[in-house]
C-alpha cells in the first residue's frame, strides 16, 4: 500500500506504530521542542514528588520506630555512673589533700605535737567527737 507522508514522499512501510519512517526527524525535533519546554515544569514536578516520598518515608520510619521502640534494648547506665564514680573519687582525693595541708600547717605552727581533729568545711552544726577532744572555736 503506497502511502503519502507529511513530508511529501512515498513511503510503502509503516512502523509498528503506524508513524511512516520518514517522520520520525520531525516527530523527534517536535517532541524535543515540548521536551525542553516543559523541562522546568518537569524539574519541579520532580522535585515535588522526591519531596513526597521523603516525607512519607520520614513518616513510615516514625511509624516504625514507634512500634519497635517498646522491644529495644534501654539505654546504658555506664556513662553515668562513670561520671559519678568520677566525681565522688575526685572528692575523696581533695578531701585528702585538704587535710594533708591543715596536717602540715598545724606542725609548722606547733612542732612535735598531735594534731587535733580538722574541722568540717562545709558543715557548721554540732559533730560529736567520739575518741578524742572537740577543737575549739577558733581551729
Amino acid at each position: 500500500m503506497m502511502m503519502t507522508t507529511q513530508c511529501g514522499s512515498k513511503v510503502s512501510i509503516l512502523v509498528g506504530n503506524g508513524v511512516p519512517n520518514c517522520c520520525y526527524a520531525s516527530i523527534g525535533s517536535a517532541v524535543h521542542k515540548r521536551n525542553s519546554a516543559m523541562l522546568p515544569y518537569r524539574v519541579t514536578s520532580y522535585l515535588w514528588r522526591k519531596y513526597a516520598d521523603y516525607l512519607y518515608t520520614k513518616w513510615e520510619k516514625n511509624v516504625l520506630w514507634t512500634m519497635v521502640d517498646p522491644y529495644r534494648r534501654p539505654k546504658s547506665f555506664t556513662p553515668l555512673v562513670t561520671i559519678y564514680v568520677a566525681a565522688f573519687y575526685t572528692g575523696v582525693i581533695g578531701a585528702a589533700i585538704t587535710e594533708q595541708l591543715y596536717k602540715e600547717r598545724y606542725w609548722e605552727e606547733h612542732p612535735g605535737e598531735a594534731v587535733p581533729l580538722m574541722r568540717p568545711k562545709f558543715y557548721g552544726g554540732p559533730w560529736k567527737v567520739y575518741r578524742g577532744d572537740a577543737l575549739p572555736p577558733n581551729m
